[in-house]
Formats: C-alpha cells, sequence, structure tokens
C-alpha cells in the first residue's frame, strides 16, 4: 500500500486552547496546576505539581476541561514544545501552556508533535531571545503530515506499542530500585537481621547462611552491630571532582568519542544508571581534566544547580565541576555506596551553601559518617542488590533502543524511506 503526505493546519485537525496568562495563588494543597515544568514526554504526572483552591482551580477550568489523551504542550521557556497527554483529568492548567484537543486520532498528532519533523517546525516558529516563545498562532498554524486514516491508526499503534514497553520497563525498574534501598534499610539502617538474632529469631526475607553472617548483638557504646565501624565517605571511597576543557579550543571536543558528562544529563535520568553522554571529549580534551577517565560503577553525585541527582556510571566517564564521584576502590561496592547516598541525602543538601547556588564541596561532603559492615556482609549485600542494578542496566539501554526506534519510524515514513506495500508490513519496517 503506497501512500502520498499531505499537509494539514493543526486547527483544522484539533483545538488548542491557551491557559490564563497570569500567575496564580498557590496552596500547599488542593488540585493540581499543571506548569511548564511539570511537561515531559509520556503520560502527565501530576504527584509533583504545585496545588491551587477548589476557587482558583474553578477560575482557571473555564476555559478548558481536560479529557484523557488530550495533550498539553508548554509554550514558553527553554523547554518550549515539549508534550505530555492526558492521563487522570482532575487538574487545571498553569500559564505559559496550552492544551490540544485531537479531532483524529490523538496518539498520531502526538508522536508528530514530538518527532524531529515536529520539533523543527516549533522552532522555527519561535520568537523571543531571551525568553523563547511559541505562540498559539504558531501551533494552529503548524502543518501536520496526513496519513492515510487507517495508516495513522497503524502507525499509532505500533509507536503506541513501543511506549507501552518503555514504560513497562520503567514501572520494572522503580519496583527493583525500591527493592534495593529496602535492603539497604533494613540491613545498614535499622539492622533488623541483628535485631532478629537478638531476639532468637530468623531474620526475615535472608536464608541462614546470609544471616550467619549477621552479629547477634548491638554494641552499646556506639549502637552498631558488633564487628561493624563507623567511619567517613571520604575514608572509604575516593572522592573526586572534574573540570570542562576549554570549548574555544576545537582540539578538546570536534570528533571527541570519549564520553564527558555534566549533571544535566541526569535531569532526565530515573533509573540511576548512566549509559551515555550528550557530550564527548578527545584524548586532548582528557588530559585537561584533573580527574581523569572515571571507571564503570563510579557514583556520582551532582553537587550543584541542583545538589542531589544520582547515578551510577556504566559506561567509563570524564566529569565536569559540578559533580562529587565516588570511586569504590576500597570496601564498598558502588551499591552500598549510591544507597548510602540515597539514605544520607538530607544531610548532603543541609551541607550545601552558596550565595548564588548551593554547593556542596568535596571538603564538606567528606566527614560525612558512614556505617562500615564486615567484608562477608557487604559481599552478600552485593550478590544481593548487583543483579537488581543489573537488570536495571538492561532495561533502561533497551528503553534507549526503543525510544531511538520510536525516533526514527516516523521520519523514515513521512520522507519515503519506508515503503509499505501491504499494511501489515510496518512491523517487519521496524525491524
Amino acid at each position: 500500500m503506497n501512500f502520498d503526505v499531505k499537509y494539514q493546519p493543526l486547527n483544522e485537525i484539533a483545538d488548542v486552547i491557551d491557559s490564563l496568562h497570569k500567575t496564580p495563588k498557590y496552596s500547599d494543597t488542593g488540585i493540581p496546576m499543571v506548569r511548564c515544568v511539570d511537561l515531559n514526554y509520556g503520560i502527565l504526572k501530576l504527584d509533583g505539581t504545585r496545588r491551587v483552591s477548589e476557587e482558583v482551580y474553578k477560575e482557571y477550568s473555564k476555559k478548558y476541561s481536560p479529557k484523557k489523551d488530550d495533550i498539553i504542550i508548554t509554550r514558553v521557556g527553554a523547554n518550549f514544545g515539549d508534550t505530555s497527554y492526558v492521563g487522570a483529568v482532575d487538574f487545571c492548567l498553569g500559564q505559559n501552556t496550552a492544551a490540544i484537543i485531537p479531532h483524529i486520532n490523538k496518539r498520531y498528532i502526538y508522536y508528530v508533535l514530538n518527532s524531529k519533523y515536529g520539533r523543527q517546525k516549533m522552532s522555527e516558529a519561535v520568537a523571543g531571545a531571551a525568553q523563547p516563545t511559541l505562540s498559539l498562532k504558531a501551533i494552529r498554524n503548524m502543518e501536520i503530515p496526513r496519513l492515510d486514516g487507517h495508516m495513522e491508526n497503524k502507525v499509532s499503534e505500533v509507536l503506541g506499542n513501543l511506549d507501552d514497553k518503555i514504560d513497562l520497563n520503567s514501572e520494572t525498574n522503580k519496583i527493583l530500585e525500591q527493592v534495593a534501598q529496602a535492603i539497604f534499610k533494613s540491613w545498614f539502617v535499622d539492622f533488623e537481621p541483628v535485631k532478629a538474632k537478638m531476639n532468637g529469631e530468623q531474620p526475615e526475607g535472608i536464608d541462614a547462611a546470609t544471616a550467619s553472617l549477621f552479629p547477634e548483638k548491638l554494641v552499646s557504646e556506639t549502637g552498631l552491630p558488633e564487628g561493624w565501624i563507623q567511619s567517613e565517605i571520604g575514608d572509604e571511597v575516593t572522592v573526586v571532582g572534574g573540570g570542562t576543557p576549554s570549548k574555544k579550543i576545537d582540539d578538546f571536543w570536534v570528533d571527541g568519542d570519549i564520553h564527558w558528562t555534566s549533571p544535566k544529563d541526569l535531569s532526565g535520568v530515573q533509573d540511576k544508571v548512566l549509559l551515555d553522554t550528550a557530550s564527548k571529549v578527545t584524548e586532548a580534551g582528557l588530559r585537561k581534566i584533573s580527574s581523569g577517565l572515571l571507571p564503570i560503577d563510579t557514583v556520582l553525585l551532582s553537587s550543584r544547580a541542583p545538589v542531589g541527582y544520582l547515578a551510577l556510571a556504566k559506561v567509563p566517564m570524564a566529569i565536569n565541576q559540578g559533580y562529587i564521584a565516588m570511586k569504590c576502590e576500597k570496601q564498598l561496592p558502588p551499591e552500598f555506596v549510591l544507597q548510602w547516598c540515597v539514605h544520607r541525602m538530607d544531610e548532603i543538601k543541609q551541607r550545601a551553601s552558596g550565595s548564588t547556588f548551593a554547593e556542596i564541596s568535596k571538603k564538606s561532603f567528606k566527614p560525612i559518617s558512614v556505617v562500615v559492615p564486615t567484608d562477608e556482609v557487604l559481599s552478600a549485600y552485593q550478590k544481593l542488590v548487583k543483579p537488581l542494578y543489573d537488570a536495571i542496566t538492561s532495561n533502561a539501554r533497551q528503553n534507549e533502543q526503543l525510544s531511538t526506534l520510536r525516533d526514527t519510524l516516523l521520519p523514515k515514513l513521512l520522507s519515503g524511506e519506508i515503503k509499505l506495500e501491504e499494511e501489515n508490513n510496518l512491523t517487519g519496517a521496524l525491524a
């Protein structure tokens, strides 16, 4: 089945509704209000949104009441054109956003807006240098490529299946991360296996051989399990910072193939594993970074703007000055150190200072206390938890591949690079 691509203005196949152009009074509790910062690819998530009162909600809902699978788009700021589609409908639109209510396949329009074609068209339509703004007129006039209706549905189905698999992998990774956190808290914060043995009980969730590795009493003076010690993180891992080779010197960057990360790379990472970096440096650039190339499973902690992004490096990489990196070259395994950071994050942030933005220095970070168990317990912990992070890493890698597949299919269809002679060949074209 061959087909021709035609183009149609968005406002002929969808309603585009603006939000109110004013800042509301927010509340500590109440109904979610969606702002630009709340929009990311996929289903709109309301758990982190600001809240407004019932009165404010009614005022901001006069022009638009959300319906499932409507599309919300940002109009202003660096993330103009970011979109989410509506799942839960109990919210109202904040300023600088707009709602798109499609009259054709909603997911098809969503995929067009998020395609390379869609992002390029929005970039061309943006006005304003200091504060990029995507006007309602530009959104409404955006030319949408149209296929045969059946083909639009088929494209949406296949791309939707890819998104569903990505979502499943992401949910699986959340569960695996929660399991890793629960084990760390049980063993190394609450000392549950030790306390169970003190009560003459078999510790829950671990076999007899593993339980035998835990001591049977807490030392009264320290409150720690017998044989465990309290140390400082700076004595147990190698703490390093990074740097940025001059962007003015091409020899440091052009054709570079060495991973170099800034905290921005972690801003969209949900799985606490970093597989790739937006920038690469050359060997000459790497020589300008005192910490050099860090090994796989270095623990990365953003030290400023903001403090607290976390990940395990899953490829060798260099870092910029916005990180505290922990090389696990001594007793503590990287999975332990990562979970220790999660557990001590409040203290880490409290130690940050700065007038322009909060930053924690290596000097302030190194004295933070850490409980160091015996080698046998640490080995048992890593044996239990490392497979969880191996699975998380595998799922994250698959998600990268699926995302690339999803993002490249539609442009290939529109450009004619993929020719479909039969409708059921679409799945085969993805291989």
